[in-house]
Order: C-alpha cells, then sequence, then structure tokens
C-alpha cells in the first residue's frame, strides 16, 4: 500500500517513509578579480627606471567570466510517502535511498551520490610588499627618494649580473648547465620584486559563487538571481548598487497521460497501491547578464511532471531490479535478474 505522510495519522509507524525528489537547479557562477596594489617607490619610477605603465593608485576591479547550470534532488515533506507491506508478501523487497530519504530503487545495488554543500565562501588574496627582499643599503635611507635611488642600483646591478653570466666584458663560467638556469631564475625573481616597489603590483584570482534556485510548475521570469559590480564583485539580489544578473525557468508543455482526478468516485474506488516515480518534464533555465545571454540549459525537473504508479506486483518478484532518477524521480530501468 501507498500513503501520502500527511494523510496518514500514524506515519511513524509500521512502514518505509520515503520521498520522491523535488528537482533543484544550482548556478555556479565564476568571476575574475584584478587587486592591484601601488608601489611605495612608485613617483619615482620614470625618474630611475623610465617606467611609464606602473599603478598610480590601489584599487579592485571585477569581471564576470562565466556560468553554468546544474541540477541536485532534494527531498521535500510534501513529496514524503509510506510504502507499507501487506501480508501478500513473503520477502521484503531491498529498497535504496539517499541521506535525506529520496528513492533510489528496488532490489538494486545503488552507488550513493550525496548532494554536495556548494561552497561560496572566499577570501580575496593579499596584496603587499612584505616580502621584498631589501638589503641594508637600501633600509638605512632615511628618505623616500634616496630608497628609490638605491633600490634602482640595485636592479642595474642584477642586470649587470646577468649579461656577465651571458658574456659580458668579464664572463662568469659555470660547469654545471642546471646552475645558469637556477641563477637566472633567482636575478628575475630578484629584479621583478624590486622593479614592483616602482611599477606596484597587480594579483588575479578566479572566484566562484553557487545559487540554488527550486523551479515551480509556473516557471520564473527575469527573476534576479543575484547583483554584480565591477567594484564590489558578487552582491545581494536586493542591493542596487550591482548591475542585475537574471536567471529564466520556462517549462515546456507536456501532454498529460490519462489518469482518473485523485478525488474522483473512480479513484477512490481503486486506490493507488504500486510504487511511484515521476515522468519529469523539461524546464529551460537562461541566466543572463542584463541583456547578454551567459549559459542556457534545458534540465529535466520533477516540478510540473506527472505522477506514475507502477504495478504493485513487481515488488513480489525479488528478481526484478527497478532503478529511479534521483534527479528528477523518473524510472530509469526495470530489469528482470533470472
Amino acid at each position: 500500500k501507498v500513503l501520502e505522510v500527511a494523510q496518514d495519522a500514524d506515519a511513524a509507524n509500521d512502514g518505509v517513509v520515503f520521498s520522491l525528489p523535488t528537482t533543484m537547479i544550482r548556478v555556479r557562477v565564476e568571476a575574475e578579480v584584478e587587486i592591484s596594489k601601488v608601489g611605495p617607490f612608485y613617483r619615482y619610477s620614470n625618474k630611475y627606471l623610465n617606467l611609464t605603465d606602473v599603478v598610480t593608485e590601489d584599487n579592485i576591479s571585477w569581471k564576470l567570466v562565466s556560468a553554468s547550470i546544474t541540477a541536485y534532488g532534494k527531498a521535500l515533506d510534501q513529496n514524503a510517502k509510506k510504502y507499507k507491506m501487506t501480508s501478500s508478501y513473503t520477502e521484503c523487497p531491498s529498497i535504496s535511498t539517499t541521506s535525506d530519504g529520496v528513492i533510489m530503487g528496488i532490489n538494486v545495488d545503488c552507488q550513493q551520490f550525496e548532494n554536495e554543500e556548494a561552497d561560496s565562501h572566499f577570501e580575496l588574496p593579499k596584496v603587499s610588499f612584505d616580502d621584498v627582499q631589501l638589503d641594508r643599503s637600501i633600509l638605512t635611507k632615511t628618505s623616500t627618494a634616496a630608497m628609490a635611488e638605491e633600490t634602482a642600483l640595485s636592479i642595474y646591478t642584477l642586470r649587470d649580473k646577468r649579461l656577465s653570466l651571458l658574456g659580458g666584458e668579464e664572463p662568469v663560467v659555470l660547469n654545471d648547465a642546471g646552475s645558469y638556469d637556477r641563477i637566472f631564475n633567482e636575478i628575475d625573481r630578484l629584479e621583478q620584486d624590486l622593479i614592483s616597489m616602482f611599477a606596484g603590483k597587480k594579483v588575479k584570482a578566479r572566484v566562484v559563487k553557487y545559487y540554488d534556485v527550486m523551479p515551480d510548475n509556473y516557471g520564473v521570469a527575469s527573476q534576479v538571481l543575484l547583483r554584480f559590480s565591477e567594484k564590489d564583485g558578487f552582491l545581494d539580489p536586493m542591493d542596487l548598487n550591482g548591475k542585475p544578473v537574471y536567471i529564466d525557468m520556462s517549462f515546456a508543455k507536456q501532454v498529460p497521460v490519462n489518469s482518473y482526478p485523485p478525488m474522483s468516485k473512480e479513484r477512490r474506488a481503486k486506490a493507488l497501491t504500486g510504487l511511484r516515480y515521476i515522468q519529469p518534464t523539461t524546464v529551460n533555465v537562461k541566466i543572463i547578464d542584463r541583456n547578454k545571454l551567459i549559459c542556457e540549459e534545458d534540465v529535466l525537473c520533477a516540478q510540473g511532471g506527472q505522477i506514475m504508479t507502477l504495478p504493485a506486483d513487481l515488488l513480489t518478484d525479488k528478481t526484478v531490479s527497478i532503478k529511479f532518477n534521483t534527479v528528477n524521480g523518473s524510472l530509469e530501468y526495470i530489469k528482470y535478474n533470472r
């Protein structure tokens, strides 16, 4: 027998309770953030190093890169059903469910796939010049201008050393070929660190956020999923400081399979007894950045689908394996293991 948990006065006893899934849409949004940090000697970059393309003010800028759409199943209380074995069953079937109670299969070895919590936490990388190695001749100077001049001299000294290794007026000869690579790499690193004191630093990082949305039977047109700012990045949908990113969901028209209405005289005379599953419908999901389409996906969805019933006597045969889709509730296969 199959009973609706909400209509069973003693649902906690004498039966097995599990659910048909509710389809959830998960949107993964990826952005790129660039952090610019002014070098402490940027005012002297042209004077001592003839640099013109330098960072002149601290800045953080964001850019929306991409979005993708996936789906997962979730158990909701309103979809919970109680399956009660009657005396006609000589052996109980093996029932598999997910950890939150969505039915996976009957008499089938189902691999458990948990719906992972999407982690949207992120921290911006810290950009500083604390890791730049400055020798004593620079640190002992008493003014910024003198420190900048001494740092520029250190850069030219490193360049002279590189030229000597490459075969200058007084070439340095090393027996180990790998030593050249290691020395050149270290000289390049030291030089770039010192140059950053004039030119500044720019660091880029990728940031990912996840948004979960539950489609309803009527679809959603132009709902604000999030707001995005080139200055502040991801913002709450209600924060008007950012520009809107929309999610559109439209359900395909589905021709229902003939069935007696739940409260009809015919249904009361012939109560449903078999195992439930869902004939899903298709929902078209679009992510739109203002008026630009970022991504689009057709997703099979339990909401808007039709609940179907398997013959009850299928469960009397332990050689029958039945597998259900835990995202949209559809029947994946019925297999006889004979």
